[in-house]
């Protein structure tokens, strides 16, 4: 029977008799462009079709999953239908969403989106003090010739020259940009860097090898950034503590396989957690060495634990392993993500790309064309205050994922 006080059009009526016709003889389902022609033939436009096929499936008297089903479609529905002519006919309703559940579940969607739209435009944090100027480095050297010799010098000397070239209060180099220990820069480019940093007030990060010296040769060695502040002879010093596997370390149980494949890996120290950022001027800069950035739960659990929290974040890599792929633009949405959750900044020092500046808005402000030379050179608003996100990381995300699951279960076992 149709609902109460609900008279079928002629499109619906029609519409379900050549469902009930065509499901009888080809099937329950019934694809949407069959009835189209169907009902096209009998002389209804396809406004009028799609019209008719919206009003029965909110009433629920069909259902729709790819193509067109009749809902309890029995032999025995078809026959009652046809004796009254498909005019007033209607297959009963059994969806397995009740309306008013399925309308419930709409609202709860809705109300979650809205929700995250308010909170998205709410400013959780502030400007905190005058922007800095920054100079960020690209050296493009080559992988395969980054750890020869040739490629070494070429490297120090390169990066030395590019960093005393011009004075800004903040200068960073991509990730090992000295391929060697601290230890094992040339006396004459170390000066002349130092030199540089105390005459004009630039605060300057460079990635080298961290190590501890022993009788036996260095030891502990660490994927490392080193800041040098003006006139401070105290060098701070950030060592990667999210090491990549084979890459980096080698994992646990597996160095009888290095040894016998004679792989030439790198075995890194994992650093500890920085308990304070790098100070440049009045403000601290949180730093990542590569695809740290890519664990914002890590870098938020950073900030929270800061007693002052770093007002800008800065990333260091070297993606030259990847060549100029996707993996260069990939990595730079990789950042401008953790610019969203924390309300702050990013700087990117690459050694083949992408380097760039964004915003605490996870804007790019500027950047460098991949697989070139340069510096990117520009100013940065440093940013204060704590997202949701630093406060509480992926919690929340997680429990409304189990909260989704649960539900489903539970509506499941109720249809069941």
């Amino acid at each position: 029977m149709s609902p109460p006080g609900h008279k079928l059009s002629d499109a619906e009526g029609a519409l379900l008799h050549e469902i009930a016709v065509l499901a009888r003889g080809d099937g329950p389902e019934v694809p949407i462009k069959d009835l189209e022609l169907r009902l096209e033939d009998r002389g209804f436009t396809d406004l009028q079709t799609r019209r008719a096929l919206m009003s029965l499936l909110r009433r629920g008297q069909v259902s729709l999953s790819g193509a067109i089903r009749p809902v309890a479609h029995t032999a025995q529905r078809l026959k009652e239908a046809e004796k009254l002519g498909f005019s007033q006919a209607v297959l009963p309703a059994v969806a397995t969403v009740r309306p008013g559940r399925r309308l419930a579940m709409v609202i709860g969607v809705l109300a979650l989106l809205g929700a995250g739209a308010g909170l998205s435009r709410h400013a959780w944090t502030a400007p905190s003090g005058k922007p800095i100027t920054v100079r960020l480095l690209q050296g493009n050297v080559a992988q395969d010739m980054k750890f020869e010799r040739a490629g070494i010098d070429h490297a120090m000397t390169l990066y030395r020259d590019m960093i005393v070239a011009a004075p800004a209060d903040f200068i960073m180099t991509p990730e090992t940009a000295f391929p060697v220990l601290l230890q094992g820069i040339p006396p004459d480019i170390a000066t002349s860097i130092r030199e540089f940093a105390d005459r004009t007030g630039s605060h300057v990060a460079l990635g080298a090898v961290g190590a501890t010296l022993t009788d036996r040769g260095p030891t502990d060695l660490t994927n490392s950034l080193f800041g040098v502040t003006p006139r401070d002879r105290t060098l701070y010093r950030y060592d990667k503590h999210h090491l990549v596997p084979f890459g980096e370390f080698v994992p646990w149980g597996f160095r009888w396989f290095v040894d016998m494949m004679h792989i030439p890996l790198g075995d890194f120290l994992r650093g500890t957690a920085t308990p304070a950022g790098f100070v440049v001027r009045d403000q601290r800069v949180a730093f990542d060495i590569c695809y740290e950035d890519l664990f914002g739960e890590e870098i938020a659990q950073t900030l929270r634990s800061m007693p002052e929290p770093a007002t800008v974040l800065a990333n260091s890599t070297n993606l030259a392993w990847f060549g100029d792929t996707i993996a260069l633009d990939q990595h730079l949405q990789i950042a401008r993500m953790r610019s969203l959750e924390t309300g702050r900044p990013m700087l990117r020092a690459t050694n083949t790309g992408t380097t760039a500046i964004i915003d605490a808005q996870g804007r790019v402000q500027a950047r460098l064309p991949a697989m070139t030379t340069g510096v990117l050179t520009g100013t940065v608003q440093p940013y204060a205050g704590l997202t949701p996100y630093i406060r509480f990381g992926n919690a929340p995300a997680l429990l409304l994922a189990l909260a989704a699951l649960g539900l489903g279960l539970l509506m499941t076992r109720r249809a069941r």
